[in-house]
């Protein structure tokens, strides 16, 4: 696996911007901090410039205080209570995870630097910048899914889909085989950068496979990416986290061409029917009068079987001919650029 060493800084000086015409800007260390470009309930990731070299990162603040009161839960025992566990243990995760194996791929984000003084209620991730954000933001309580401000209608088409398809397939690829399952991957998780590439990010859930292999009884993601063999019903079951990765990345892409889930109830909140949708139905191919070639579809049939042991694996998507077939996508990087400048002036 290729590695860079992560910066770890433990000590953290901050001052303010008090010049006329600055908004009273925050600076850690060397990191000037410019807008806000994501906003969690626990977390913020900002654009952050560095003032010694001038290169710009996106800072994710973890606010440690407020993510140890944090609770959240995750099945039941077998006594019937419920497990619970500390949401700051998703963030340390995600730094342990990054710190043992730094993802120097192309198709996930990076991590630099970790500035983290243990007296201080927050923490610092010097990350790369994603320029254009989250690829889609779902609303949960409704399952409306906003589309990236940077497209438009014109511009997903499917050259650009199959690209993203291989973006994510590839960062997959790379992380099974080191033997490591996001097991949240979704469209929020994934961001595009400055020339139309995906990354995946966040991971909070991750988890290095040891000696017992792929083999979990306990369920993690978000319920709207679920895949079959987490809906069927059956007790102690056990199964595989790789396929249910390849599942989300599908239910992902999904959303960008439809604008849709899936999979959704009447009653968004209807989880029973949402499990008993995921693990019965057939998915619709021909949602919002979106049409879509017969081998787009022939590839999402692959990625939504619903048996785990013959859905398509990470490898086999990257290998898959038709995706590698006419994906120069140097025309649309160009009408994006062109409208983002647009839009800046």
């Amino acid at each position: 696996m290729n590695s860079t060493k992560i910066i770890e800084t433990n000590t953290v000086s901050i001052q303010y911007d008090t010049n006329e015409n600055s908004n009273n800007n925050k600076i850690v260390n060397d990191y000037y901090f410019i807008e806000t470009i994501g906003k969690g309930s626990y977390s913020k990731v900002k654009k952050c410039k560095n003032l010694k070299t001038g290169n710009f990162f996106a800072v994710k603040i973890l606010n440690k205080r407020l993510l140890r009161k944090k609770k959240k839960s995750y099945g039941k025992t077998q006594e019937g209570t419920l497990k619970i566990n500390y949401m700051i243990n998703d963030a340390l995760n995600e730094i342990e995870i990054y710190k043992k194996f730094p993802f120097m791929h192309n198709n996930i984000l990076k991590l630099f630097e970790i500035i983290n003084d243990e007296e201080k209620d927050k923490t610092y991730l010097i990350m790369e910048l994603a320029e254009f954000g989250p690829l889609v933001t779902l609303d949960e309580r409704t399952g409306i899914f906003t589309i990236n401000k940077h497209y438009d209608n014109k511009i997903y088409n499917e050259k650009l889909i199959k690209n993203w398809i291989l973006d994510i397939a590839k960062g997959l690829e790379f992380l099974h085989k080191n033997e490591i399952v996001h097991r949240d991957i979704k469209s929020d998780n994934i961001v595009i950068d400055s020339k139309n590439h995906l990354k995946i990010c966040d991971f909070g859930m991750a988890i290095k496979l040891n000696e017992n292999g792929d083999k979990f009884s306990k369920t993690e993601g978000n319920l709207f990416f679920y895949p079959p063999e987490f809906c069927n019903g059956k007790e102690n079951k056990i199964f595989s986290y790789k396929p249910v990765d390849v599942w989300a990345l599908g239910v992902t892409i999904y959303t960008v061409i439809f604008k849709c889930l899936p999979f959704l109830p009447e009653n968004v909140n209807n989880v029973i029917e949402l499990f008993r949708l995921i693990n019965e139905a057939n998915v619709d191919y021909e949602k919002n009068g979106v049409k879509i070639s017969k081998e787009m579809k022939e590839l999402l049939m692959k990625i939504f079987e619903k048996d785990p042991n013959k859905r398509f694996t990470a490898k086999q998507i990257v290998e898959y001919k038709w995706l590698n077939e006419d994906n120069d996508i140097s025309d649309i990087n160009n009408n994006v650029n062109d409208k983002d400048n647009d839009n800046k002036e």
